[in-house]
């Protein structure tokens, strides 16, 4: 993956696509993934899977283990 992409723009660009498309946002994040992975974009498609699962533990409604509520 490109080391200039910091989790902290993971978790922004997988906010912004919950913001504009809601519970389908992983899904448009997967879709993405394939579409890089189809032509030959590897590091592109790690980048949006990581994105889509992100969007996934933002839309969860469990708490990771061990974590603290602010």
């Amino acid at each position: 993956m490109c080391a200039m992409i910091q989790s902290a723009d993971i978790y922004r660009t997988a906010t912004l696509l919950i913001q504009e498309y809601g519970e389908l946002a992983p899904a448009g994040a997967f879709i993405k993934a394939d579409q890089l992975r189809d032509i030959g974009d590897n590091d592109g498609r790690d980048l949006w899977m990581r994105v889509a699962q992100v969007a996934e533990e933002l839309l969860s409604d469990e708490r990771p283990t061990n974590s603290v509520m602010h």
